[in-house]
């Protein structure tokens, strides 16, 4: 096999039922380009692992990682942002949710002298599927929120698609903190001034297979990531728990004059 120029990262959690239709699409849609698709799985119950191992004889460029410990989704990228080969990392959920696509547009931008290349729902060219007004008005509202927060935002900051250069993601490596599911606003926020960040549009698909990990746990994650990024790093979170707490008691203390 040719060594790869892109690298796709698929973090996994219990993704069995849609592995192999994941790299099935994958390959398929990168045809003759060079690539390889690192399985960073997090010793799943239902052996994710396992599914991917058995795919290589089929499609060699697959590499399976069973995680076993400092499992989550961030760990699980940097491991196999640590194993790639490729002069371009990508990486992208294995739920068959993103749309595999618009990889070749995302590598054509970075190849264009993008630096990293973000797939978003709320550009031009974007969307969701299946959801109601009140989950979009909800999930755009946040994204706008967050831009406003970070000093380099984009569209749809909570995109667990992107693609970087690897060069670039390189320069930015001492800086990041990985933990939780923060990953692509910790890059953005701690990519090189100068470095290029675009944006592709894509249709986020409803998930056929499994369970989403989308949990209470996981937007609190998202929210701390984005405080650690923003105003964290001028006031501690206990301070600003006690100003959120003495506006309540404020708002509360005016209502019922």
């Amino acid at each position: 096999m040719n060594e790869p120029i892109l690298s796709i990262i698929l973090p996994t959690y219990n993704e069995a039922e849609n592995i192999a239709e994941a790299v099935k699409r994958i390959s398929a849609v990168l045809g003759d380009t060079p690539h390889e698709i690192i399985v960073a799985d997090d010793d799943s119950p239902d052996l994710t692992w396992k599914k991917a191992q058995d795919l290589a004889p089929q499609y060699p460029q697959v590499i399976s990682l069973r995680r076993t410990s400092d499992r989550g989704l961030y760990p699980a990228v940097m491991e196999g942002f640590a194993v790639a080969k490729g002069r371009y990392l990508a990486v992208m959920d294995a739920d068959l949710q993103h749309d595999e696509k618009i990889l070749p547009a995302m590598l054509n931008k970075a190849r264009s002298g993008a630096h990293m290349v973000v797939a978003s729902r709320y550009t031009p060219g974007g969307g969701v599927e299946n959801w109601n007004a009140f989950r979009l008005f909800l999930s755009r509202s946040g994204n706008r929120f967050a831009s406003l927060m970070l000093h380099r935002g984009c569209t749809d900051l909570m995109s667990g698609f992107f693609l970087v250069e690897r060069k670039t993601f390189l320069e930015t490596k001492p800086k990041l903190r990985p933990k939780g599911f923060k990953i692509l606003m910790d890059i953005l926020q701690n990519l090189p001034s100068s470095a290029v960040v675009r944006e592709e549009g894509y249709t986020f698909r409803p998930r056929t297979a499994g369970e989403s990990k989308l949990s209470l746990k996981v937007a609190w994650q998202a929210f701390m990531g984005l405080y650690e990024l923003s105003i964290g790093r001028y006031i501690p979170f206990a301070v600003l728990a006690a100003l959120i707490l003495l506006c309540i008691i404020a708002l509360l203390a005016f209502a019922v004059k």
